[in-house]
């Protein structure tokens, strides 16, 4: 459907467009001798494909890093708490068969045994058994390792570690220490135990305490071959997951060529994927909206073209009469007003255009006061009197007095004037129309009503697009087809409420609600 809007003839000599114009020529060359130009830093990969095959590759090669960083951190405590644990084991074990009789050579003989099962069971490991005579002095009674060793008299390894220990405290307090000897680091666990003569006998448990020992280092070898496995899959996975993400973005660059091309029939899909499907709805939207676009252009061309053509076609062949035909005053005057009502009809069509573009640039301004949209009505049906007389247009009213809201003034005048000439254009053959302002809560509701043909449900939201014309119009009806976008541009920036209440066969309602602020 389409409406024409009665405008004021614009100043050619200087428009709001141009004013603006040169206002941002001259504020960008104020600007210029400031603004610098920031370089862009162009990247080295160009390829998504292939930065996002890197970055896997990177995050896997950090993640892998880390592993081992925190594995080299925590070995030491981890291993050696584990080290402790079976050195306090051990101390235990041995501690439970511990003989009441050091001197008794059959009991001497089956603890030696008991003590080298209990060695070659924990490898690696050292277990004395001594006393201290009267001197102060070690004796020992028996010492076992794991590679069997029996009683000795004298022991460097024993020897290094007890001189490292104060004898009493440390068998006395229970605890566990790492002592530093000449054959390396060991953690040793004492306990001292009374004999049945009223002696004392003291057991040493001593372990080695190597983290980097054999069995660490394999450890770490199996773990530096499975990482060079698992970098290896990981830039396997990160090839094939790149190319498998990024195929869908070739998939759409490439129709988005075939639509840059004119092929509106291409359709994008997004696999299945939230964020590709997403994109996939924009673009066909996006699609979709271009092909309306380009078929509302064809259109208005077409329009405009006819619509111009006729009153130009219109005044020169009346000026033509004017100039070649002798007349009489009354048929010049006849003449001359056909001539003013086509260059007036040529005035609105280009005064549509000019202020629709007003609108959508924001150069148009709102200056919002409380009006009385009664006296806007009845002044507004007063501009169709000739239209009235004319054609035997029936505009009737129902207008409630002091109907007031907080309004731009000029801009709501033309919004009615646009829903009342689109409602002549489309009334009907009753030719009837009737203009509503009703008070409400809080503001004021305005209808425009015509019994003509009416319009489709699946059309109602089309009716408000630029250039939009229905399909029941026939092609005798004028216009811009900028009325009612105008009027849509309007309300939004009144924020009202508008809409349209049609059925086929019974006509339309426009509507539109103003609030009183």
């Amino acid at each position: 459907m389409e409406n024409k809007s009665e405008n004021n003839l614009p100043d050619t000599t200087e428009s709001p467009q141009a004013n603006a114009t040169d206002k941002t020529d001259a504020a960008t060359r104020e600007c210029a001798p400031v603004l610098r130009t920031k370089k862009k830093r162009l990247p080295l990969i160009k390829s998504i494909s292939l930065r996002t095959t890197i970055d896997y590759c990177l995050f896997s090669l950090i993640l892998l890093v880390l592993f081992f960083a925190v594995f080299l951190v925590f070995l030491n405590t981890f291993y050696g708490r584990m080290m402790e644990d079976d050195v306090k084991r051990i101390e235990r074990s041995a501690s439970a068969g511990f003989p009441k009789k050091v001197d008794d050579n059959s009991m001497i003989m089956m603890y030696k045994y008991r003590l080298l099962e209990i060695a070659r069971s924990n490898k690696p490991i050292a277990i004395a058994v001594f006393e201290v005579d009267d001197e102060g002095k070690n004796d020992i009674c028996i010492m076992v390792d794991d590679m069997g060793n029996g009683i000795s008299d004298d022991s460097d390894l024993f020897n290094a570690v007890m001189a490292e220990l104060n004898s009493k405290e440390f068998f006395s307090s229970g605890k566990i220490c790492k002592t530093g000897t000449p054959f390396g680091t060991y953690l040793c666990k004492g306990s001292a135990h009374t004999t049945e003569d009223g002696g004392t006998a003291y057991l040493l448990v001593m372990k080695p305490y190597d983290v980097w020992n054999q069995q660490t280092v394999k450890i770490i070898y199996v773990l530096i071959i499975c990482t060079v496995i698992v970098l290896v899959l990981a830039c396997a996975f990160a090839f094939f997951a790149s190319r498998h993400q990024t195929k869908h973005l070739i998939d759409f660059s490439q129709k988005a060529k075939r639509l840059a091309d004119g092929d509106y029939d291409v359709v994008f899909s997004g696999a299945g994927y939230n964020e590709y499907e997403n994109l996939a709805c924009a673009l066909n939207a996006a699609t979709h909206n271009i092909q309306k676009a380009e078929q509302l252009q064809r259109d208005i061309v077409a329009n405009v073209s006819h619509d111009i053509r006729t009153p130009l076609t219109m005044i020169r062949a009346y000026a033509e009469m004017l100039r070649d035909m002798p007349m009489d005053d009354k048929k010049r005057e006849k003449t001359a007003g056909v001539i003013i009502a086509e260059a007036d009809r040529l005035t609105a069509l280009v005064g549509d255009v000019l202020n629709y573009s007003k609108l959508q640039s924001g150069v148009s301004e709102y200056k919002f006061e409380s009006t009385d949209l009664a006296t806007v009505a009845v002044a507004v049906l007063d501009r169709f009197d000739l239209v009235r007389e004319r054609d035997g247009i029936k505009l009737l009213h129902d207008i409630d007095s002091d109907a007031v809201a907080t309004c731009d003034k000029p801009k709501i005048e033309q919004v009615l004037y646009n829903l009342i000439s689109n409602a002549v254009n489309y009334c009907g053959d009753d030719k009837t129309i009737i203009l509503r302002v009703k008070k409400q809560d809080g503001g004021v509701r305005v209808e425009v009503t015509d019994y003509g043909s009416g319009i489709e449900q699946s059309e109602l939201d089309s009716v408000w697009d630029r250039y939009y014309r229905s399909p029941h119009a026939t092609r005798t009806v004028v216009g811009s087809g900028l009325g009612l976008s105008i009027c849509k541009s309007i309300l939004i920036a009144h924020g009202a409420e508008f809409g349209i209440i049609s059925e086929i066969g019974k006509g339309s309602t426009f509507w539109f609600e103003l609030m009183q602020n």
